[in-house]
Order: structure tokens, then sequence, then C-alpha cells
């Protein structure tokens, strides 16, 4: 396998980076992380140049599959401005790719073409709170009428309040116990009578917001069901989606990673002590080094994942694989950077705390870690 990127993708990388360094400079992403505000400004320029379509085929007015080349962009657009690369993922990666991977006929000829022009953007709607006893359950409808009913809730829905498109999944309930162990997903309009729709507060992400998404007794489309069918036959693409879900925010991880490094080496090469920068000193030379290694690791990872995706083979355990190093080197790096910084660190005035704040949101906590390596470890056959 070759990993240098090829001439095309060289070029999707250096035309974005020029955007990111016009368009989104440090005193903007910063007026917009602390009004919190939605970048609908930002995601319109992106979708005018045409990265939208990355992930969509020609017949749908897109320029065919790129998955690495959309990961290129989530990348370098999260090296400044992670929540603009979390939208912009939202769009390409969990609308278009999925959805030309996963959805029917029918749902392709809806959605595609909105994907390919930048205009569809979903939110995945996974999260619930686990200390509940009453997951978000779709049943057949019980009145003698063909359907389903949807009732429950989901928790940190990114961007449910800015989507086109509910990217839900709802376990199968044929009957009223508390046992349903699949899960079945459906594409669905958030404006369905019997969904609301709440903002909560966060630290990090601002402008991403999270969101808390309730059900009562809604009905789906006959046609909601992602990939068309029954909802028996549609539990199976859970962990398809997971894999394409992983890809997004492995790529988010290695672009805010990145832009610590950037930033804080910056600052050691400024920042003199005893008569020199610190970056000199051999313990902060050694820091360096190590996240270095450990974002290139990462990266390469990512990458190797969206390759195996780009010519259509499985991904599962790769895409688990860089987001379980991916995550946790952003937090690292996040955290060394504070380090670097010292005191000035823990000031608004500099963009570490901004780093900080969101990398805390793609940190993995132990639940979710120890799932990616059960993830893994299936990918090997344990």
């Amino acid at each position: 396998m070759n990993f240098e990127l090829s001439r095309e993708e060289a070029m999707v990388k250096d035309a974005i980076r020029d955007w990111v360094s016009k368009e989104c400079p440090r005193d903007l992403v910063a007026q917009l992380d602390e009004a919190d505000e939605f970048p609908s400004k930002l995601l319109s320029k992106l979708a005018k140049l045409g990265f939208s379509g990355m992930t969509v085929p020609e017949a749908y007015g897109g320029e065919g599959r790129n998955i690495l080349g959309t990961c290129l962009v989530i990348e370098q657009i999260a090296n400044l401005y992670p929540a603009l690369a979390r939208c912009y993922g939202a769009k390409t990666i969990l609308g278009g790719a999925l959805i030309d991977a996963l959805g029917s006929d029918e749902q392709k000829a809806i959605y595609l073409p909105q994907c390919a022009k930048g205009k569809l953007l979903v939110a995945f709607a996974h999260g619930e709170k686990t200390n509940t006893n009453q997951p978000l359950k779709l049943r057949e409808n019980g009145k003698g009428s063909p359907g389903y009913v949807l009732n429950g809730e989901k928790h940190y829905v990114s961007n449910a309040d800015q989507a086109q498109l509910l990217l839900v999944s709802a376990c199968v309930d044929d009957n009223d116990s508390n046992q349903g162990e699949k899960s079945a997903f459906l594409l669905l309009d958030p404006h369905l009578e019997g969904i609301t729709i709440e903002p909560v507060a966060k630290i990090g992400y601002k402008g991403a917001q999270s969101c808390r998404v309730h059900f009562d007794h809604v009905t789906p489309d006959k046609n909601a069901l992602l990939g068309g069918g029954r909802a028996e036959s549609n539990t199976s693409l859970g962990p398809q989606i997971m894999d394409f879900f992983l890809l997004s925010v492995s790529a988010e991880a290695v672009g805010l990673a990145q832009g610590v490094f950037d930033y804080t080496l910056k600052h050691a090469r400024q920042r003199v002590q005893f008569g020199q920068a610190i970056g000199k000193f051999p313990a902060i030379r050694r820091r360096f080094a190590e996240m270095a290694c450990q974002i290139d690791a990462a990266r390469l990872l990512l990458y190797r994942a969206c390759w195996l995706a780009d010519r259509g083979k499985s991904f599962h355990r790769e895409a688990s694989m860089a987001k379980f190093t991916a995550g946790e080197t952003a937090y690292r790096c996040a955290m060394d950077g504070l380090q670097i910084y010292g005191g000035y660190g823990y000031t608004m005035e500099y963009d570490i705390q901004r780093y900080i704040r969101d990398a805390v949101c793609l940190a993995p906590a132990d639940t979710e870690q120890s799932a990616i390596a059960t993830r893994i470890g299936h990918g090997m056959g344990l």
C-alpha cells in the first residue's frame, strides 16, 4: 500500500489549507466560539468551492467517491476550527458517503443531489443516557395500519438543531419488553410531528451544538428505514454506520492534534527563558518529538482506513484503530500544549484553552475505549 498522496489529493490538501488560513483566522474563530454560533457562512463558502461533492457519485452531481480527500479536508479544517470540521463531516461523511454506501435507490435519488451541493447536514442520533431503562424504541404500529412508531429520547446529538436530516438508531421492539437488543436505522425529517430538539450547553465544540432529541409517538414515512425494507433486515447496518462515523471523528482528532502541535511549536520557538527559546530545552524538545510520533501514527491509521473505504473494502478494524489512537492523541497533545504554555495556557487570550475544551469532546471515555477495543477485537476474529 502506497501512503503517498496522489497529485489530486495533494491539490485538495493544499487548496483547503490555503482556504482555511484565509477564511478562518484565529480572531474570527475565537469570536464564533465565544458566541457559540453555527458557522453557516463558512459552510456555504465551502460548498461553493466544490468540497461537498467528494463523497457523491457523478450520477448524482458529485465528483465520485473520495473519502480520503474528504478526510483531508476535515483534518485541515480541524487544525484551526474543529467545530466547522464536524459540521462539514456531517454533510459529507454522514451525508454523501454513508447514504451512497447504505441507502436505498430512492433515498440516494432524494438525498445525494443535496449532499453534492452541500445542502444536507445529517445529525447522527445514536447516544442515550446510560442510566436509563427507556431507550428509543421502534414498534410496529399497533392500530392495524402499516408502519412504525418511535418513542423515547436521544442525547448528545451534534448539530440536531441545524440538521436537515436525522440518522436515528432505534431499538426494535415487537412487544412491550425492555429486552430489545438490535437497533434499526432511520432517516427522518427533524421537523416531523412529535420530534422535539433541545440544545444542551457544553464547554467545547462551540457552534456544533449538542442536543437532546425527544420522540413522542413519531410515525416515520414508510421509506424512512435506511436501505429500505423492514426493520428486521435493517439491524445489521450498525457496524457499517459506525465505521463511517469513526472516520470523520478520527480526522477531526488528527487535525486538532496537529493544530495544537503547530500552535505550541510557534510559541516554543518565540518564548525565551534563561537566554534561549524554551523549545531548546531537552525536556520540551522530547515532548514535541513524542507528539509528532503520536500524530503521525494516528494520521497513517486514518489514511489506511480511508484508502480501504475508497476501494470498497472492509475498514471496520482500521476505522476503530484510527479512532482509538486519534482521540487519545488529540487529548494528550492538548494537555502537553497546556504544559508548554504554562500559565499563559490558562488565560482566554491564547487558543490553547480552546484546543483543550475541544479535545475533551474527542477524548475517549473508559466505556467508549472499551467498546472500540471490542470492535478491534472483532476485526481480528476475537
